[in-house]
């Protein structure tokens, strides 16, 4: 009787061993997420700073860094598993109403208040590879809380970073809903420009006489409209450059396009709200009128463009990539209606109505 009894334990215990070995670690064909043990779910990504990473899945407590980021996540789907952001995206009341500046994480991706990000006991900290992540994962993993690189102004990666937010955020169907909609549009312009001579491109930022090398993600933004840098035989791997007004004479581009934000945004960033007709013919005018440019291809023909800060970013560049190549080649893209892009975006993807104003001039 006692062996009977003995052996029926052995047998439980043995059935009940392997129930715990099929049960303590499964993956979701749909999300890649594991379960280890009963509760604790999580899914490994790779960043966009190549590093791999595993989170909590889903990811319902996220602190992220950088407007981009926080409207590639909001396009998803996402955006109310998300409970604080920087003052950087914060300052806009309009578009970031759901963030509280006072509980803001810092001022930018560069400027951290780490006591304020453990204070708000995030599961994960998203910011860019522009910022400081290394010492973000220093100083947060003692505390348990995981940090991620989504750049989203990086379009060559654009769709790596949009399955991560899909993964991540258990948002999978909306990412690839999204990922659609941005490739078919950059998609036609590619198809539509083969074999068509490239227009070159001086681009500048906010700042007088800063653009962009190779290897810059408004470089690549340039590369997705079809367009040629000027600088494109600069050294690769600076971020941006500035140069002196000289050496644009002397490259002499088919178009010039600058950055301009409203004044009473913080330096360098974008607000929802677009930058003042007077403000933006006066930038057109200051443009225009320094010393030799009006020898400048661009300027002769009135092809100077500007693109606000907030509205050129939409979609990782792609918004400011459709308008620059519709000013380019207006003829060979006839189908290519930016305005209507960027309203898909806007109203469709970030849940704002369409506003005038981020891009000018529209026609000649």
């Amino acid at each position: 009787m006692k062996q009977k009894r003995k052996f029926l334990s052995v047998t439980l215990l043995m059935i009940l061993t392997l129930i715990i070995v099929m049960t303590g670690c499964t993956k979701s064909e749909d999300t890649g997420a594991e379960t280890h043990g009963a509760a604790v779910k999580t899914v490994t990504i790779t960043d966009n700073a190549g590093r791999v990473v595993e989170v909590p899945f889903p990811v319902e407590r996220a602190v992220v860094a950088l407007r981009y980021n926080n409207e590639l996540i909001r396009a998803c789907g996402a955006i109310d598993q998300v409970i604080a952001a920087d003052m950087n995206t914060a300052q806009d009341r309009a578009y970031w109403s759901n963030f509280d500046p006072e509980q803001a994480i810092g001022k930018s991706q560069r400027a951290l208040n780490y006591e304020k990000i453990i204070e708000l006991s995030p599961q994960v900290l998203i910011l860019p590879a522009n910022g400081t992540y290394e010492e973000a994962e220093e100083k947060l993993s003692p505390f348990g809380i995981k940090v991620v690189v989504i750049s989203g102004y990086d379009t060559t990666d654009f769709e790596n970073q949009v399955d991560n937010i899909g993964k991540m955020f258990d948002k999978v169907e909306e990412a690839e809903k999204f990922k659609k909609y941005y490739n078919d549009t950059l998609g036609y312009i590619a198809k539509q420009l083969e074999g068509v001579e490239k227009k070159t491109v001086y681009w500048e930022s906010t700042k007088e006489y800063k653009t962009s090398f190779p290897g810059n993600y408004y470089y690549n933004m340039i590369a997705a409209s079809g367009g040629e840098n000027i600088f494109s035989d600069a050294p690769e791997g600076q971020s941006d450059a500035t140069i002196t007004p000289e050496e644009v004479v002397v490259r002499n581009p088919d178009f010039i396009f600058k950055h301009i934000t409203p004044s009473d945004a913080l330096k360098g960033t974008g607000v929802y709200v677009a930058p003042s007709l007077e403000q933006r013919k006066q930038t057109i005018e200051d443009l225009k009128s320094r010393p030799g440019w009006d020898e400048i291809t661009a300027v002769k023909n009135n092809d100077v463009y500007l693109m606000s800060q907030f509205g050129h970013g939409g979609a990782s560049k792609m918004i400011g990539a459709v308008y620059m190549a519709k000013w380019m080649y207006p003829e060979v893209l006839k189908e290519l209606d930016p305005d209507a892009i960027f309203k898909d975006w806007l109203e469709e993807y970030q849940g704002f109505k369409f506003i005038e104003g981020h891009f000018y001039p529209l026609k000649q």
